[in-house]
């Protein structure tokens, strides 16, 4: 007999919501950071402008999703980065109760796997890292977790609206990160298997397929409306720099649009840490992953299909990219999580009631030991980046007021926090530099010579730095870490 545990999902969601909301306040980090966070929300700020003048929607590198989102909190909000931290923070909050979920469909009756699952969704170090961030990571995770939810439904009871909503919150998943497009293999293949187990024919298989097609389709036309107009799509530059390769799996060494990068591991084995890393699982969790891989081998193909799937897909896709970011195996993670709760609760039905205790005081070691890991990463990260904003204040407040700053690195957080009038280095042609260099009265360089010539070898903020040591005067004033400012004289030729 099972216990009934409806209130489970919500308390999972606040007690996520609360560590989620209780870090914030403690580390006082509003969720800006690096050039890409200042990116989306400023280019949010300029969406929302244009779309309350009846505008069409500007261009933009990324997919609009997550912008649209922080558009819309705005208006409860204001225009500060809180809009786009909250809906980070919400939807990190959302990933528990959907994690349980999704265990009970594998594990009906399962709400003490579901449970464990859930707790270490809300504690885990890089997902609660990205809840605090203004970055599309969690809010593109929600909408994936959610549409596999949904097309969990639709394989058990092949009621065609499940299907269509599947395709509607994978279509926003997409819109949000373009990663999440890979799933509609996992997605397509386990439709096929649940159709064919009932005996579905091809004209039964395309009347639930089609509705399910057009709504996903519409959405993604939408996204691209404002480019009739265009010379060229928006919202693709992803698309555009990425390239992928299985060779790259066994590679330390990386080039890519990014510059040349010599990484401490080869970007096969980097993105398979996640299945025992303490910021993903937490190492006594892995016995219960595996355990879940054994547990679900009897379950239907379509619901093996969907979750080892989602994993695989995903993760192939990653060892063979040219790029290596901690963030990126957030899109594998939630079947990690499924698992874990999966193999706790079918090893929980196998032990006596004195086995059953010990496991518990386990699991609850484990937890213990991923919040300790998460206070330490998430310390780390909140001092740092509260680090940079203050180095940038202090840059400032060296500077004359009609000074211009050319910039590397910390050129998103300078032109947020100060008035400083500041250029970023990489979006400048020679020319522009020339110029700059020409009409400026007090002109200062900020940038890592190291990683200038290491990193960005023959790329723009290299040749950019190389005119300016060349055609102009480069007298060193202070070092801020790794960063040197100069103060650029023009040349005396």
């Amino acid at each position: 007999m099972h216990r009934p545990a409806y209130g489970i999902p919500l308390a999972l969601f606040f007690i996520s919501l609360i560590v989620r909301l209780g870090t914030v306040y403690l580390t006082q980090f509003d969720g800006l950071y690096g050039q890409d966070s200042f990116a989306y929300y400023h280019y949010a700020l300029a969406l929302r402008t244009a779309l309350l003048a009846g505008d069409p929607p500007p261009p933009f590198f990324w997919p609009i999703g997550f912008p649209l989102l922080i558009g819309l909190m705005s208006l409860l909000t204001g225009t500060q980065p809180v809009a786009g931290q909250l809906v980070s923070v919400l939807a990190g909050a959302a990933m528990a109760p959907l994690v349980y979920g999704l265990v009970l469909v594998y594990r009906p009756g399962g709400w003490r796997g579901g449970l464990m699952a859930g707790l270490l969704t809300a504690v885990a170090a890089q997902l609660l890292l990205s809840s605090l961030s203004v970055m599309a990571d969690t809010a593109a995770l929600f909408w994936a977790t959610l549409s596999a939810w949904l097309m969990l439904r639709y394989v058990r009871s092949l009621q065609a609206k499940w299907l269509v909503v599947a395709a509607v919150t994978l279509a926003l998943a997409v819109l949000t990160r373009w990663v999440y497009g890979l799933l509609v293999i996992p997605w397509g293949v386990s439709a096929w298997l649940a159709c064919r187990t009932a005996h579905y024919s091809l004209r039964q298989m395309v009347r639930d397929a089609a509705p399910a097609i057009v709504a996903g389709g519409i959405i993604l036309s939408l996204h691209f409306a404002a480019d009739i107009s265009r010379a060229e799509l928006s919202y693709v530059g992803d698309l555009q720099v990425y390239s992928w390769h299985p060779g790259n799996a066994l590679r330390k060494e990386q080039t890519n649009a990014d510059g040349r990068f010599y990484y401490e591991y080869a970007t096969g084995y980097f993105y398979a840490r996640p299945f025992f890393h303490p910021a993903y699982i937490f190492p006594l969790f892995v016995p219960f992953w595996l355990l879940g891989l054994w547990a679900i081998r009897r379950q239907s193909p379509a619901l093996i299909v969907l979750l080892v799937g989602w994993l695989l897909t995903i993760y192939l896709f990653l060892a063979g990219v040219p790029w290596q970011n901690w963030r990126f195996p957030l899109s594998f993670y939630p079947p990690l999580l499924v698992l874990v709760g999966v193999g706790f609760d079918w090893l929980w039905e196998r032990l006596s009631t004195r086995w059953r205790s010990l496991l518990l005081v386990y699991c609850a070691l484990a937890l213990v030991g991923s919040m300790a890991w998460t206070v330490r990463d998430v310390g780390r990260f909140a001092a740092w980046a509260n680090e940079r904003k203050e180095t940038a204040v202090t840059i400032a407040a060296t500077l004359p007021p009609d000074a211009t700053l050319i910039a590397f690195d910390l050129t998103g957080t300078l032109q947020h926090y100060t008035a400083v009038d500041t250029h970023e280095i990489f979006n400048l042609t020679e020319d522009e530099v020339a110029e700059i260099v020409e009409t400026g009265t007090a002109v200062y360089l900020l940038l890592n010579p190291d990683n200038i010539h290491s990193q960005w070898a023959g790329k723009s903020p290299e040749r950019n730095y190389t005119w300016l040591q060349t055609r102009a005067q480069l007298r060193p004033m202070a070092t801020y870490g790794s960063l040197v400012l100069y103060q650029v004289e023009k040349s005396g030729d």
